[in-house]
């Protein structure tokens, strides 16, 4: 037996008789007990405002005149892996011709949909955009079926704010129920 082995034997008994690892295993449990929480106080006190990347409930979007910018070509649908797009064209009163196209019935099957983006890449006029609502919870199934008029509505959280910070919450009762809006002006950065 050489001198290597034997100090090896008796660093190898130290080593199980403190516990070592598990010593060092309890200092990174400690470390992060003493780092900053990330924990939400969602949706008493706090709200998350996501990334504008994020892909939430789907908008139509208008022009600066006001009118609808989809033009009922069916691509969005036929885009969709799911097949949770209705679009029924109509034209216009005028019946000038395509360009004068809106949808007659446009409707989005939130059940079914995979908020995968492709209706919003295959959108010629960039009609259709996933916005950042991301409360779509329900308890029937009616308010998951979203048609032309709820979707023409402007989105709460306007382009300017980028995204990634918690806002201070409020309590807004309306007549769907109680929904939480976030107080823009008071928003801090996360640390993720």
């Amino acid at each position: 037996m050489g001198k290597n082995t034997v100090s090896r034997r008796i660093a190898d008994f130290i080593s199980k008789g403190v516990f070592a690892d598990f010593i060092k295993g309890l200092q990174v449990t400690f470390g992060y007990n003493l780092t900053m929480h990330i924990t939400i106080k969602y949706p008493d006190q706090e709200k998350w405002i996501p990334y504008s990347r994020f892909r939430g409930l789907h908008t139509l979007n208008k022009d600066e005149q006001g009118r609808e910018l989809c033009v009922a070509c069916e691509l969005c649908s036929k885009a969709c892996p799911t097949g949770c797009i209705t679009v029924i064209p109509m034209e216009d009163d005028t019946g000038r011709g395509i360009s004068d196209r809106v949808a007659r019935v446009w409707k989005v099957d939130l059940v079914r949909c995979l908020f995968c983006g492709y209706c919003e890449d295959a959108c010629p006029t960039r009609a259709i955009r996933l916005g950042r609502e991301y409360e779509l919870a329900c308890t029937d199934l009616s308010c998951t079926k979203k048609e032309r008029p709820e979707l023409l509505k402007p989105q709460s959280i306007p382009e300017a704010i980028t995204g990634g910070v918690v806002a201070k919450a409020r309590f807004i009762k309306g007549e769907e129920g109680i929904r939480v809006e976030a107080d823009l002006g008071k928003t801090r950065k996360m640390r993720w």
